[in-house]
């Protein structure tokens, strides 16, 4: 096994401890015809052969495409990296393509987003959450059986964290939108990501600033800009509607949560509480599913 340069990289340094560990061992030499995968469909095996010819042969046996499983993954994986692959390619493709106005009519591309931005997209942004408006709403909901009302409520906790995330994406997409009206008609300096924003936007596509900050999600991923608008706005009616009803809903979309692994701990830790005096520990509590 050959490691080309340093390994500096945290995720690098452990990808190299996992697959050193279980490939750089003795037993690779003890053992014959040691299979470093035998869930795979091709004998990944070190031969012993006389001659290098004999090796050139058995190389040229390998399969094209290695499986995933070979790299201790899901079969899935391999699917997951053709579709980032494909999408990879279009998008290549797209920013390639010349960004001209249609119809014929004189129009620019500016003008096309302008009007995009002005009649329809900012049109459809649901409204702010203002901060003081919705910790009093919080504040005066009700307290579930069985847990204190003198103690921070966890589900109450995650609703303003998940309230306060959709609220700092929404400001960033509002200002987004409003520079680049501003932009265009030139009462501001067309930045490097404002062209970007807007190139993205004529393509139908998420500007950059939406979805990612500093290298870390801050959003969902739709490579649609009309899929993902349709998202904010039904992340918004959700939490919307579960702050304005004082009550909570009898169910609730979870891949709409920014981080819908916080909402199982917030409900397991009332879970617990309410169990107190039974002594229960979060440790030992788990979800379960009844379809």
């Amino acid at each position: 096994m050959q490691y080309g340069g340093r390994i500096t990289d945290d995720l690098d340094r452990e990808m190299f401890q996992t697959y050193g560990a279980l490939w750089l061992q003795d037993r690779i030499f003890i053992e014959k015809d040691y299979n470093f995968n035998a869930l795979s469909d091709f004998p990944y095996t070190i031969p012993d052969f006389p001659e290098i010819q004999k090796y050139h042969e058995y190389i040229k046996t390998f399969p094209e495409k290695d499986s995933p499983v070979i790299f201790g993954l899901n079969v899935s994986a391999d699917l997951t990296f053709r579709l980032n692959e494909s999408q990879s390619m279009i998008n290549t493709l797209i920013d390639t393509m010349p960004k001209e106005g249609g119809g014929g009519s004189g129009r620019t591309k500016e003008d096309e987003v302008r009007e995009k931005l002005e009649q329809d997209l900012i049109r459809q942004l649901p409204e702010n959450f203002i901060e003081q408006d919705y910790k009093e709403k919080l504040s005066a909901m009700p307290t579930p059986k069985g847990l204190d009302p003198q103690k921070n409520i966890p589900l109450n906790i995650f609703l303003r964290q998940e309230i306060e995330q959709l609220q700092t994406v929404l400001n960033i997409v509002r200002k987004t939108m409003a520079d680049m009206v501003a932009a265009i008609e030139g009462t501001i300096i067309m930045t490097a990501d404002l062209v970007n924003a807007i190139n993205m936007v004529f393509d139908f596509r998420v500007p950059t600033k939406w979805q990612m900050q500093a290298g870390a999600e801050i959003s969902w991923l739709t490579p649609s800009l009309s899929g993902w608008i349709k998202g904010l706005i039904d992340r918004h009616y959700q939490l919307n509607s579960w702050l304005t009803k004082g009550s909570r809903p009898i169910s609730f979309w979870l891949t709409g949560f920014y981080n819908p692994q916080g909402f199982l701990t917030a409900a397991m830790q009332e879970v617990t509480r309410q169990h107190s005096e039974q002594k229960w520990s979060l440790d030992a509590v788990e979800p379960k599913t009844e379809v």
